[in-house]
């Protein structure tokens, strides 16, 4: 009886034990869960964070150079004058809180400009040329817009600018990234200036022009 009591006791203490051991290890599981959340949670905000400011970025760049521009472009002796409509092609906004990983993609996807350029001979009735380009994405690193598209039979380049005398391509080049750049960070709030470089369809000559905003 006494060998009987005294198993039933160690029984007891085995159980007893056993249970204690599944809820440490219970507990530990939902530490570890927790834990896991709240560091996945984490790298999501820094990483939306990240998306949201190269996303700015993008929006500060638009935002100065969205207007018209006007110029006027020589070919091979004959003048044109030479206009461009650049938009953005959503509204922009700037939130003020943290928002989702969705809508930080969906903006990045869809955020660009649309322009419209039109190329006309003064002198010459219905002469105008133009072409309507939507949802180009702008090289915000080198402050250029591109224009090769089937919908324009010329090719246009478009760089941002602040000073009408240049001429020379490097300086052109390295002023437009310069001033992308400040753009972008918002240091400047508007481009007045684009230098251009016009490309005929039927040539592969390129000849340099100058714009200024309305």
């Amino acid at each position: 009886m006494k060998n009987m009591f005294m198993l039933l006791t160690i029984a007891l203490i085995f159980v007893s034990c056993s249970k204690g051991g599944d809820d440490r290890l219970a507990k530990q599981e939902s530490i570890r869960s927790t834990e896991q959340l709240n560091a996945q949670n984490q790298n999501q905000r820094e990483w939306a964070k990240k998306m949201e400011k190269d996303l700015n970025k993008r929006k500060f760049f638009i935002e100065a150079i969205e207007g018209t521009y006007l110029g006027d472009l020589t070919v091979d002796g004959i003048d044109f004058v030479i206009k461009a409509e650049i938009s953005s092609s959503i509204p922009i906004s700037f939130s003020d809180r943290t928002r989702t990983l969705d809508e930080i993609n969906y903006e990045l996807e869809n955020l660009a400009i649309n322009l419209h350029v039109k190329l006309e001979n003064p002198r010459v009735s219905n002469s105008a040329v133009s072409c309507t380009i939507e949802g180009y994405k702008p090289d915000i690193e080198k402050g250029l817009i591109k224009i090769i598209s089937e919908s324009c039979k010329n090719i246009f380049k478009f760089m941002v600018s602040d000073d009408l005398s240049l001429v020379d391509r490097d300086t052109i080049l390295s002023r437009a990234r310069s001033l992308a750049r400040s753009a972008s960070l918002n240091e400047i709030t508007q481009i007045d200036i684009l230098s251009g470089i016009f490309e005929s369809s039927i040539s592969t000559k390129e000849y340099q022009f100058k714009m200024k905003r309305q």
